[in-house]
């Protein structure tokens, strides 16, 4: 096996080994040390990842790639029903990379939110493409356009996030406060689509 295949398998089972740690306890409660435990020697880690905080980025953007990746096969050009079932089978087979994606989204570590951000951007964009399509194949009501239905479902969207890791609920586990999320994001969004009243 050539030098630079070894090097490339060794970085991927860090990270493999990276993501289920930080997946599984979040950026604060995971530690380096606990990488090295399930088998890999610390100095072949800091050899590829200088610090925690490398690896961690490394990880996330890995994670965000599979997660981008498998939306846009799956739930992209369909529509809310497909969407939200793309979600839940990569949330399903892939629960560390998701877990650590949903934390990047509603619960970041303030240290990396630049980094985070531009991490994001490509799943932030293929959102709001899946978002504008869905807006824009209804009827909008009269006061309405596009793009102030757009910042509406943008300012809502955060604000669901705070909820899911409001300090009232922080009590509850990492892995509680990720399914949470999850769980009422379909109910949501088609509160947030549709309203909850009929108009007289």
């Amino acid at each position: 096996m050539k030098q630079e295949e070894k090097t490339r398998l060794t970085r991927e089972r860090i990270i493999n080994a990276g993501i289920k740690e930080f997946g599984s306890k979040g950026y604060s409660g995971a530690s380096i040390n606990s990488v090295s435990d399930s088998g890999i020697a610390k100095g072949l880690l800091y050899h590829n990842f200088s610090s925690k905080d490398e690896l961690y980025i490394e990880c996330l953007r890995v994670c965000f790639d599979r997660f981008t990746e498998r939306l846009s096969c799956g739930g992209e050009t369909g529509g809310i029903s497909e969407y939200f079932a793309s979600r839940t089978a990569f949330f399903d087979e892939n629960r560390e990379a998701a877990s650590m994606v949903l934390e990047a989204v509603i619960d970041p570590p303030e240290k990396h939110l630049d980094k985070i951000a531009r991490l994001r951007k490509p799943y932030d964009e293929m959102n709001a493409e899946w978002i504008k399509r869905i807006v824009s194949s209804g009827r909008l009501r009269d006061n309405i356009d596009e793009n102030k239905a757009m910042k509406y479902l943008s300012v809502m969207q955060d604000m669901f996030n705070w909820y899911c890791c409001n300090p009232k609920y922080r009590s509850r586990p990492f892995e509680g406060m990720i399914s949470l999320h999850e769980e009422k994001l379909p109910e949501i969004f088609g509160y947030m689509l549709y309203g909850i009243m009929k108009e007289e």
